[in-house]
């Protein structure tokens, strides 16, 4: 295949234009779906900003097909689930829901470092209440905790 059209005349030479508009779409494609992976897999809600606690055993997240509910607490107390603020009545109601729906579904917890003790004790309170057993805490791993090993 010719990028060139050259005829025995001495024509100027012409760049075929449907070559370009092919490469063009492909890199359009490729750049779309790339953007798309990378939103899905951060996995943290983007509305709801936390300063995790740091842990030299930090491990990390997403290994496991199961059912999982997201808790948030930021700094001020404020919670929230998958993205939408609750209160801690609601809360137990959501997680009921979500262990009849589920019998194996795990809550993660994410909780600023700043925020209540009380309040992710209200929250784990909350989540045996409705017969949640199975809870991690995120954290992020400790820079200092890994230089020392």
């Amino acid at each position: 295949m010719r990028i060139f059209e050259m005829s025995q005349r001495h024509r100027q030479p012409q760049i075929r234009m449907i070559n370009l508009v092919d490469i063009l779409l492909n890199l359009l494609i490729f750049f779309i779906a790339s953007t798309t992976f990378r939103s899905a897999i951060n996995n943290t809600p983007q509305a709801v900003k936390v300063s995790l606690p740091e842990a030299r055993t930090a491990e990390e997240i997403g290994k496991e097909k199961i059912a999982r509910l997201l808790v948030t607490v930021t700094p001020d107390g404020r919670i929230y689930m998958d993205k939408e603020q609750t209160g801690l009545i609601d809360l137990e109601k959501e997680l009921r829901a979500a262990k009849a729906k589920d019998p194996d579904v795990l809550l993660e917890l994410s909780a600023d470092k700043n925020a209540s003790y009380g309040t992710v004790v209200s929250i784990v309170d909350a989540a045996r209440s409705a017969g949640i057993h199975n809870i991690t805490a995120f954290t992020q791993r400790s820079v200092s905790g890994a230089a020392k090993k």
